[in-house]
């Protein structure tokens, strides 16, 4: 027993040197006499994977990973695996190394600080090499979420990675996966609303690129989503002060996009495949709402023109100009057509209101903003002319 246990060290200590020397074929001959030798730890207290990649030893990387790739997935220095270190050194070597290791646990093992996955961190410290490297070993990789639910697009926006960006993009429709770019953080945030902010020029055209286009609105993320805040990407632009000339033009194309969507979802009744439920029920409602405010204004006139037909009587004595007093309101003594005619008012005055304002935002909104003050006039002299004469002292 003591015997087998000598003889274990003294092999733990010859692989050890091995590693050291770079000494490949002595490595394999030692691994072929005892399998069990990469079970246990080295003499220097830490498996023997990690210490070929601190030595650089590339060899030793893809033998011991070949044998025993899990020995990879140990976190060391900050709760990191020698992956996502080689990633934040932007050590495309050993990154390309490690990912030739082939083991699908090494992809998803994410790190003690953040929570991240290597693509994730790779994406965050801006490394294009290791994300195409990274995407090609396990493109699957790239649906994993945060613990802020943030996609590797949202990383890339809030880290100023444009070029991150659009390998991502890329691999994503390689992958049939351009839905992950509509997805939303914990805070209900697209990357619209951290692209905007941070004044993203390159990733809002390309997350909008098709504005040149006359069918559809040509988007694979959902524009006027709004956050948990109630905030569209637009309303986070005019927050910006002061906006230089590039902010401008992201500003020109939020709204040029923004008014497309509107168009587009109207045309198809409001729904959009994949779309954000919320921004979908928020558009039927105000289809709804449209088609309420319509009925009423409609009811107004039709109820106006009728007047005096349904009250011929109280026409009669209008007629008689009856002088009415002030507390005669109150007490309701006046004529019930007078009554009738202020709730009609209030009411059609509020429904033009706001169809008005709904209506603004259609296409050619200032011409119907005009047709909703004419309409409005129109039933004043209505009115006027309906409306019997009296007098209050």
């Amino acid at each position: 027993m003591a015997a087998a246990s000598n003889a274990l060290s003294v092999s733990l200590k010859l692989f050890n040197d091995a590693i050291i020397a770079d000494d490949i074929e002595a490595g394999k001959s030692l691994i072929l006499a005892n399998a069990k030798i990469l079970d246990h730890s080295a003499v220097c207290s830490e498996n023997f994977l990690i210490l070929a990649w601190k030595l650089r030893r590339f060899r030793f990387i893809a033998e011991i990973g070949r044998i025993k790739p899990v020995l990879a997935c140990e976190k060391i220095q900050g709760g990191y695996t020698v992956l996502q270190l080689a990633c934040i050194a932007a050590d495309d070597e050993m990154v390309r190394a490690l990912v030739g290791l082939r083991f699908d646990q090494l992809y998803f093992e994410k790190d003690h600080e953040f929570s991240r996955t290597p693509l994730q961190t790779a994406v965050v410290h801006g490394r294009v090499y290791a994300i195409v490297l990274l995407l090609s070993a396990c493109p699957e990789s790239v649906e994993e979420l945060t613990s802020q639910k943030q996609t590797v697009f949202h990383l890339a926006a809030e880290n100023y990675h444009p070029d991150a960006f659009a390998i991502l993009l890329e691999g994503a429709k390689k992958l049939s996966k351009e839905h992950l770019l509509d997805g939303e953080d914990c805070h209900g945030n697209t990357v619209l609303h951290i692209a905007v902010p941070n004044k993203q020029l390159r990733i809002v055209k390309m997350c909008l690129p098709d504005l040149s286009s006359t069918t559809g609105h040509g988007f694979t993320i959902w524009v006027n989503a709004k956050n948990m805040k109630g905030e569209t990407a637009l309303d986070l632009y005019y927050k910006i002060s002061d906006p230089d000339f590039e902010t401008q033009h992201i500003g020109r194309i939020l709204q040029e996009a923004s008014r497309r969507e509107e168009v587009s979802l109207l045309s198809r009744g409001g729904y959009k495949k994949g779309s954000n439920t919320t921004s979908w029920k928020t558009l039927q409602t105000k289809n709804v709402l449209l088609v309420v405010l319509a009925i009423f204004i409609g009811l107004a006139f039709t109820v106006t023109c009728s007047l005096p037909s349904l009250f011929p009587k109280e026409y009669l004595v209008a007629i008689a100009v009856v002088v009415f007093e002030l507390k005669d309101i109150v007490y309701g003594e006046l004529p019930h057509i007078f009554y009738i005619m202020s709730f009609i008012t209030v009411l059609l005055t509020t429904s033009t209101c706001i169809l008005s304002v709904l209506m603004y935002s259609l296409p050619c909104g200032g011409l119907m903003l005009i047709g909703g003050f004419a309409t409005f006039v129109l039933y004043l002299l209505l009115a006027y002319a309906v409306m019997p004469k009296f007098s209050v002292s």
